[in-house]
C-alpha cells in the first residue's frame, strides 16, 4: 500500500492548484455573515421601536381618555358613566406624543426621528388612537431603505360602572 513517489508528488501538486480556495469561501462565509448580522440588528431595532411607539400611544391614549366632559357628566344624559371631551381628548393626546418626542434619556428611542397620529375615534367613554413613526435604522446597505414607518393602534376606555 505504500505509495511511489510519483502519486505523492501528484497528490502535491493538486493541492497547490486549489491553493487559495479555501480563502475564498471563508471570505464569501464572512460577508454573507456580516450581512446577516446587519439584517437582525435592523430587524431588532425596527422591533423596539415600535413597542416604544407602542408605549407612547398608550400613553397618549390614557391621557386622552381622562378629559371628561363635565357638562355632559353631571347632566348625565350621555348613557355612558364617565363620558370623554372629545376636542380636549385629540389635544391632550398629541401634548403626550410630543412631550414624548422632546424627552431624552431611556423614554425615547433614538431611532424614533418623529412621530404623529393618524387616526383618532372618540365616542361615548371610548378613545382609539392609531399611530405612525418614522424609525431611522442603525445599519444601511447600500440600495437599501435608510428609513422604515412603523405603526401601532391602542385603544383605552373608562369601565366605571354607573
Amino acid at each position: 500500500m505504500a505509495m511511489n513517489i510519483k502519486e505523492v508528488r501528484r497528490s502535491f501538486h493538486r493541492l497547490k492548484e486549489e491553493n487559495g480556495s479555501i480563502s475564498v469561501l471563508t471570505m464569501g462565509l464572512f460577508l454573507v455573515s456580516v450581512v446577516l448580522l446587519i439584517l437582525i440588528t435592523d430587524i431588532a431595532s425596527i422591533s423596539v421601536a415600535r413597542e416604544s411607539l407602542v408605549h407612547v400611544s398608550e400613553a397618549a391614549a390614557i391621557r386622552a381618555s381622562q378629559s371628561v366632559d363635565l357638562g355632559s357628566y353631571y347632566r348625565g344624559d350621555t348613557g355612558v358613566a364617565i363620558p370623554i371631551d372629545c376636542q380636549v381628548a385629540y389635544q391632550k393626546a398629541i401634548e403626550e406624543i410630543n412631550l414624548w418626542l422632546q424627552s431624552d434619556g431611556g423614554i425615547h428611542r433614538p431611532e424614533l426621528q418623529q412621530a404623529w397620529i393618524t387616526d383618532f375615534s372618540c365616542t361615548g367613554n371610548r378613545v382609539q388612537l392609531s399611530t405612525s413613526a418614522r424609525a431611522v435604522l442603525p445599519f444601511r446597505l447600500p440600495q437599501s431603505a435608510t428609513s422604515v414607518e412603523i405603526n401601532a393602534t391602542v385603544e383605552a376606555e373608562s369601565d366605571r360602572a354607573r
